[in-house]
């Protein structure tokens, strides 16, 4: 709507906002049906569709309640002593309020799309605000029930779920966090009020709560004072007493990592494990009832533990492992992290065992697989600590990797369901990229996550296909993310128990070779002159497939154009011998779905590079790709990235009597 109809309505609005308060007030007290009349209406009608108009929130909460400030006055419902039904009154005129909200929310949902989800999109913004001031008018409608000694449970109730749908339209505001946190505490949930206010301070439109959180941490820390005083040896608790035992350490140590006071009592809350790990041993075998719930809870576990460990980042501005060594509340903090890292990661493996895909038993194994994505977006974000993690804790190193082998034994299957592979793996990576998935939301609007989503979201599109289709993606990102992690090992899996379940195709490999590279070197090796040798592609292929691996040939495009390659003959004599020498052998490969085309022969390694990185893969060449590196020279973090992928993914090969020799060191990884 443009400025000038919108102060049209704003000056209609003012004259109707006069007339209502010029009107003559009656001599008793009219009961809210009465508000049917004609000017009401129009006053109402006027309102919604200035508010509805685009202008800024502010400005629209002002209005609204300039306008239930007039009606209140005409119907005058607080004075008790003219009606007896003041209470009820109190609660209709609530009541009416949240629905003229609910009307407005409505016709704007209907009217328009609510985009991307992005900080800068001002309508899910608005609309949120909405839905957050409907629910603080629930808040203080309960509240004043309340001092009437009157039940305001279900205003609570209502108030929570409009907050709630505030954050699911527009994660970025941490008010919305915060205003939750307040219920939070009125129902003595120390756990949940310490989560929303960490997601409060966290979010990327932060509310300062520091004051809050400090008296959370204190009411917790007097439970925890109670807690250890009388707590029964871990054998003899329960399910729910196992957790909340958890909960108070877990909050008591993030209350040492964000005010840094009490270090001293860091050693003694190693049995918050102990209670976790009991928790986990019932999770794992009785799960069907609140599967939903316990992965919420463990999610908002993962999430307050990142909070922390990104607080002790940020605040001494950590930069080599040598900084993490020589800080002793990061380094006691992060041996806390990996605790429940490797324990969670453990649960969802045995959980994962326990529950095949073939045998779902009720509740899918994906539910807790996401529990994963939370803390591989964030080691991915931050190669220092992943690299400090991986390298002091070994066995966080082999969970990792046995999660990775379970997702891509799972995209094998897939894969082989479909009937166009290409086609497959590239739809399943434009999907990445372009959607958000249900896994991925509780990331949204987080200042942790927000450089890790920037990097891998081209678009901001919320997914909204079937199930399947999703646990596909959510094995796809597993695999992904976790071979790239910084100094992560995939090549050996320790515990033999999950070895033994492990299906032998499982350790098939994509390997990508280097047309070009291997063609050249192969002509080179049978004629003492490098030229290009189509025979030593199919060599190289026969090589890898009759070891059960997945090959892909990459060439330029030209090379399986028969005219093209004639004119690159006749126009440049000088590089002849970069040619193919059969075509028609590279299109049988091509077409046998074993060669694929790249637009540009100065990008062809480009391609290779990016694919392998996505897909887990290796490629065969020679080549040490220093052109590569040497680009990155400005992005640091990248570069060395790079430099250990391309050390660690790339095979060395050379050729005798016809037969590929690969490196046999680098061929122990396979």
């Amino acid at each position: 709507m443009n400025v000038e109809t919108q102060s049209s309505l704003y000056n209609k609005f003012k004259e109707l906002l006069d007339k209502m308060k010029n009107k003559e007030k009656p001599l008793v007290v009219f009961t809210l049906h009465e508000l049917n009349c004609d000017d009401t209406k129009q006053f109402f009608q006027v309102t919604t569709e200035l508010i509805s108009s685009g202008i800024n929130f502010a400005i629209a909460k002002q209005i609204d309640k300039r306008m239930w400030h007039i009606i209140k006055q005409q119907i005058d419902i607080e004075l008790k002593s003219i009606s007896p039904d003041v209470d009820e009154e109190i609660k209709q005129f609530y009541d009416l309020r949240i629905n003229f909200l609910k009307t407005i929310i409505k016709n704007l949902t209907q009217q328009n799309q609510l985009g991307g989800l992005k900080n800068d999109n001002e309508f899910r913004q608005f609309l949120a605000n909405l839905y957050c001031y409907a629910g603080e008018l629930h808040e203080h409608l309960g509240r004043r029930l309340e001092k009437m000694n009157k039940q305001p449970k279900d205003n609570y109730k209502f108030a929570d779920l409009f907050y709630n749908k505030a954050i699911s339209i527009y994660p970025f505001q941490g008010k919305y966090y915060f205003l939750i946190a307040t219920l939070m505490r009125q129902f003595q949930d120390t756990f949940n009020a310490a989560c929303c206010l960490q997601k409060a301070h966290f979010a990327q439109i932060p509310y300062n709560c520091k004051e809050n959180m400090n008296e959370v941490f204190e009411i917790n820390r007097t439970h925890y004072n109670e807690w250890a005083k009388h707590i029964k040896p871990a054998s003899e608790l329960d399910r729910d007493t196992y957790l909340r035992a958890f909960m108070v350490y877990l909050i008591r140590f993030s209350t040492i990592v964000f005010t840094k006071i009490g270090f001293e009592e860091l050693p003694q809350l190693a049995n918050m494990y102990q209670h976790l790990q009991e928790y986990f041993k019932i999770v794992k075998t009785n799960v069907h009832n609140d599967h939903k719930q316990q992965y919420q809870l463990l999610l908002k576990v993962i999430m307050i533990t990142n909070f922390g460990l990104h607080h002790s980042l940020t605040t001494f501005q950590l930069k080599t492992v040598q900084d993490i060594k020589d800080n002793d509340l990061v380094r006691e903090s992060i041996k806390y992290v990996y605790g429940l890292y490797v324990n969670s990661l453990d649960f969802i493996l045995k959980y994962l065992l326990q529950n095949s895909m073939k045998n779902l038993d009720q509740v899918p194994p994906v539910t807790f697989l996401q529990l994963v994505i939370p803390i591989i977006y964030y080691l991915f974000d931050q190669p220092l600590i992943c690299t400090y993690l991986l390298s002091e804790y070994p066995s966080l190193n082999d969970k990792l990797a046995q999660i990775f082998l379970y997702s891509r034994q799972n995209l094998y299957q897939a894969e082989n369901q479909s009937n166009d592979l290409f086609q497959f793996q590239s739809q399943l990576n434009e999907q990445f990229h372009s959607f958000l998935f249900p896994f991925e939301m509780p990331l949204v609007g987080f200042t942790c996550y927000n450089h890790v989503l920037q990097t891998f979201k081209q678009q901001s599109s919320t997914y909204k296909e079937e199930d399947n289709q999703t646990s596909i993606i959510l094995f796809y990102v597993c695999e992904q993310i976790i071979q790239q992690l910084h100094g992560i090992q995939i090549q050996t899996v320790k515990e033999p128990k999950w070895e033994q379940e492990i299906p032998k195709e499982l350790i098939k490999k994509l390997i990508i070779i280097d047309g070009m590279n291997v063609a050249m070197r192969y002509g080179q090796e049978q004629s003492q002159a490098a030229k290009f040798c189509s025979q030593g592609l199919k060599c190289a292929l026969e090589f890898w497939v009759k070891r059960g691996h997945e090959v892909m040939i990459i060439l330029p495009d030209f090379c399986f154009n028969e005219s093209e390659i004639n004119k690159k003959k006749e126009s440049n004599k000088n590089n002849i011998n970069k040619l193919p020498d059969d075509v028609k052998l590279l299109l049988e490969m091509k077409n046998k779905g074993y060669a694929y085309g790249v637009p540009n022969w100065n990008y062809d390694d480009s391609y290779m590079i990016q694919y392998a990185r996505e897909k887990g893969g290796l490629i065969l060449t020679n080549d040490r790709y220093n052109d590569h590196i040497r680009a990155l020279e400005s992005n640091i973090v990248e570069r060395e990235r790079l430099k250990e992928w391309i050390r660690n993914n790339c095979i060395s090969y050379t050729f005798l009597q016809n037969e590929l020799v690969p490196n046999p060191d680098q061929l122990k990884r396979i």
